[in-house]
């Protein structure tokens, strides 16, 4: 029996689709392009293979448009795409088309998408939790040595040190143990990513030897800070607590919801504390 072409209708969702009826039943939807490529049209006889054709060529439209979408909110490897068309489930040689025409026109580059990885996380992580991320996403491990070796041991080490020293001064507040201070410091150092020369020469910089040393980044840190802070934890907590007090008689809730605020800022307690005192009971003493 022959294929007759007997209707097409645009889709009333998508106005650049179509639904193609042949012999008076549904047979496909398809790119309103395609029509015209292909000199679709009411009346035409269609044979099996002008229909595959036609179908495999709306099947790669529909799977490029997807991926151009998908990689527009940001960067993406060739694995990454891949992934997210075959969740799609559409059939392999479709998806390698569109990877070849992502690939040919830049849409997707695993040497720029790599080196770009490698430059906005080295400034918080070492190469080893990069290393990992990007073999994840797809990248040759040869692309990810070629690209790490290009930084330094010590321009990595110089990463590690400023991010121990804030992590030594956030240990110090709270533990009085040295030993237990350079357990969690190492601990810290290897959960991002550096190797066991970099963590040692970090820490052995840090010189932390003494009790009086964990008392000087007490002081030096954590009540520097604090000094310099406390005049915006001040305003800001008279500026929420003059809020709440227009819509909140009870003392008891007010103070409660200003404490809860300012913990949610991120301030220690025993500061919110104080700024509690000095504002809802009138205290003179800062400290």
């Amino acid at each position: 029996m022959s294929k007759i072409i007997t209707k097409i209708e645009a889709q009333k969702k998508k106005d650049n689709r179509v639904n193609i009826f042949i012999n008076g039943e549904f047979a496909f939807g398809c790119s309103s392009e395609l029509v015209y490529y292909h000199n679709l049209s009411k009346g035409k006889e269609i044979n099996i293979e002008e229909l595959k054709k036609v179908i495999v060529e709306d099947n790669f439209l529909t799977a490029k448009t997807k991926a151009l979408k998908y990689i527009e909110r940001a960067l993406k490897s060739e694995f990454q795409v891949r992934e997210f068309l075959q969740k799609k489930e559409y059939e392999d040689s479709v998806i390698d088309r569109v990877l070849e025409f992502l690939k040919a026109y830049k849409f997707i580059d695993d040497e720029y998408y790599a080196k770009a990885f490698v430059t906005q996380n080295i400034r918080i992580e070492g190469k080893g939790n990069i290393r990992y991320k990007l073999i994840k996403k797809g990248i040759s491990e040869e692309m990810i040595n070629n690209i790490l070796n290009e930084i330094s041991s010590k321009d990595e080490e110089t990463v590690a040190l400023k991010l121990a020293e804030k992590k030594l001064k956030v240990l110090c507040k709270n533990e009085g143990n040295i030993v237990k201070i350079k357990s969690k410091l190492n601990t810290f150092l290897i959960s991002k990513g550096y190797n066991f020369d970099t963590i040692k020469s970090v820490v052995n910089k840090l010189e932390i030897k003494e009790k009086e040393n964990i008392e000087d980044f007490r002081s030096d840190g954590y009540n520097q800070v604090k000094e310099n802070q406390w005049g915006e934890l001040l305003s800001i907590a008279e500026k929420r607590y003059e809020r709440l007090s227009k819509s909140e008689e009870d003392a008891i809730k007010i103070k409660k919801k200003l404490q809860d605020f300012l913990l949610r800022k991120g301030y220690n307690y025993s500061d919110i504390k104080t700024v509690l005192n000095k504002i809802i009971k009138g205290e003179d003493s800062y400290y």
